[in-house]
């Protein structure tokens, strides 16, 4: 996350936050969009041209079920990650320490019944989710409902893109609430000794 100087008329910098750029962590595997175009136009080519175009189209379908396959795996992975939580905190917690910290624009803070999510780019919804007995929290990541009906092609790969790029910041924001929540603990427990 980078910030821009913004100069005003008075001669005052205010920081303005530039948009986060997203991380294609898929790029290595849009490969397999070639190879197996390839493979299939190869193995039908025995059919002539029809045979041809119809192996391209098998390939092309086979690799977008592979690269789907491969990202939803991915983004499985990354969404029952769990890491420690410095100190215990509460969804009800977690949420008043995040209101109070300074969000990016691409970022809004959400509370419900679900307990406590951010939504980022209005792209994709990041729920934490806290163990208490483990002392640990997950980040969940998924589409939001009016995005999963208008991203249709790549549904995968774009969900994932935007967890992999979101889920660290996330993390980072979670552990200084929990961080801030713990030093306003110690320091009221001071002051009542």
């Amino acid at each position: 996350m980078q910030l821009q100087q913004k100069k005003t008329n008075n001669d005052s910098s205010l920081p303005v936050p530039t948009s986060i750029q997203l991380e294609t962590p898929m790029k290595a595997f849009k490969k397999l969009y070639l190879i197996f175009i390839l493979i299939g136009g190869i193995a039908l080519a025995f059919g002539g041209p029809v045979g041809i175009l119809f192996g391209i189209v098998i390939g092309w379908a086979a690799a977008y079920l592979t690269l789907q396959g491969i990202s939803g795996f991915k983004l499985m992975k990354l969404n029952f990650k769990d890491y420690p939580l410095p100190h215990p905190v509460t969804d009800a917690q977690l949420y008043e320490h995040l209101s109070s910290l300074t969000l990016h624009p691409d970022f809004n803070l959400e509370q419900g019944v679900w307990g406590t999510r951010l939504i980022f780019k209005n792209m994709t919804a990041h729920k934490i989710q806290i163990d208490q007995k483990k002392q640990t929290y997950s980040i969940i990541s998924k589409l939001t409902k009016k995005n999963l009906v208008k991203r249709r092609h790549n549904p995968g790969v774009t969900e994932y893109s935007f967890a992999f790029t979101a889920v660290p910041i996330i993390k980072q924001l979670v552990d200084e609430a929990s961080a801030s929540l713990s030093e306003s603990i110690s320091s009221s427990a001071k002051a009542s000794n």
